[in-house]
């Protein structure tokens, strides 16, 4: 993976600036983050995140209306996007190269001048009220959300990231406004520079960043609560039962590189290609799915394994049986020297060939610093951890699955199901 060392500086606003540069590219992309996300929403903030995010695409100083701002992006070749997580809110673009510096101006704008006008709001609350419908309507979504209910009850992480319709109906100007104030902080937030970097200003790059108003670091959020075995099942009628399965997985600390990269192998093995295992055994032999996926993910203090498939009716029973099974056997036995060596090639090829996407580099580095504090950002770093993962770390991860999932699922289905 051929790029020039990373580098990082802090400025005087406290927001740490890195830059990714990598040889070869036409393009630039560019991201600011801030530690807005819903999981720091207090009880009557919920869906502030998203619908504040949704606000500032509106309009800013420079470009009062949000046909100004879209006009001037497609004038850069591009388009604006957003995204609101559980831990961050995200602006971001890529462009050619050479439209790198006004693609900065345009996403400093969103982060420290938006106009979030009171008028805006009814017409941007209705549209993400249709975006909640349109997500309740798709029952594989529905039973995502599910499962969140199951994993984190009585958290702000049990609901989903947009709220529900009453709590965005619920959300006030000044609410939003409050919510921005105490989160949308450059300290503990993020600047990130990937690509062909031979087109910027960096003093120009520094004052409009600066721009964005210095604000005390936000606290940190309440941590996940403690984990329980529970099921959230919503009966609809058809001819597909979407499955989620969440499994907590103890002595996995997500902030250390060494076990995000074990992780990254555990997941493959698992829930990876053709040949992983649920792959394998459920689609290949038996023909139970389509599709089923596997990966570990989590929070700093939270760690867990997610099971995610579709199902015919009639092979519920069989595929929860067999996916417990697949389990219990990793759980005892680990890995066969075999799969240790062909998930661990496996997975390091798969993130070098991600990594080559200067998108998907930012993504790494705003993932690496935003959940899991990271600053540690060279890709190689990480490919050569995982290439180290040894056969014993793999067994001891699948040995501290838990032996219980929390259960979403949407469909034609009974709790009985899933306790074959």
């Amino acid at each position: 993976m051929e790029s020039a060392e990373a580098s990082e500086k802090v400025l005087r606003n406290a927001m740490p600036l890195v830059e990714l540069p990598v040889d070869g590219r036409l393009a630039t992309a560019i991201a600011i983050v801030l530690p807005a996300g819903a999981r720091h929403e207090r009880p009557d903030e919920v869906g502030a995140a998203h619908l504040l995010e949704h606000l500032a695409f509106k309009g800013t100083e420079q470009h009062p209306t949000a046909t100004g701002l879209n006009r001037a992006a497609e004038y850069l070749g591009t388009e604006l996007d957003a995204v609101s997580s559980a831990d961050c809110v995200e602006f971001s673009t890529a462009v050619r190269a050479e439209c790198a510096m006004p693609a900065v101006e345009l996403l400093s704008e969103l982060a420290a001048t938006p106009l979030l006008s009171e008028c805006e709001l009814e017409r941007e609350r209705a549209v993400v009220c249709q975006e909640i419908a349109d997500a309740d309507d798709d029952p594989a979504s529905r039973a995502d959300d599910l499962l969140s209910a199951a994993l984190f009850a009585g958290h702000r992480l049990a609901a989903k990231v947009t709220g529900e319709l009453a709590d965005v109906q619920a959300l006030t100007h000044d609410r939003l406004l409050a919510f921005r104030r105490r989160q949308w902080s450059p300290a503990g937030g993020l600047a990130v520079l990937a690509g062909n970097l031979g087109h910027l200003d960096r003093d120009r790059i520094m004052q409009l960043l600066a721009g964005i108003p210095e604000r005390p670091l936000p606290p940190p959020p309440p941590p996940p609560p403690h984990f329980v075995a529970r099921t959230e099942l919503e009966q609809r009628d058809g001819d597909v039962v979407h499955l989620r399965l969440a499994y907590e997985v103890g002595g996995l600390d997500l902030r250390r590189r060494r076990d995000r990269a074990t992780a990254e192998v555990f997941s493959q093995l698992v829930g990876g290609p053709m040949g992983s295992r649920l792959s394998d055994e459920l689609r290949e032999q038996h023909a139970l799915c389509y599709w089923i996926d596997g990966q570990v993910w989590g929070y700093r203090t939270s760690a867990f394994l997610s099971v995610s498939c579709s199902v015919a009716p009639s092979g519920l029973d069989e595929a929860c049986a067999r996916i417990q099974a697949i389990l219990a056997r990793l759980r005892s036995g680990g890995p066969t020297d075999e799969e240790h060596c062909r998930f661990r090639a496996y997975s390091t090829g798969a993130v070098t060939l991600d990594l080559e996407s200067i998108s998907a580099r930012l993504d790494h580095a705003v993932e690496m610093v935003m959940q899991h504090g990271d600053h540690d950002l060279d890709p190689a770093l990480y490919i050569r951890e995982i290439d180290s993962v040894t056969r014993g770390e793999l067994a001891q991860l699948a040995a501290n699955v838990h032996p219980q999932p929390c259960i979403g699922c949407v469909g034609p289905a009974s709790t009985a199901d899933f306790y074959v």
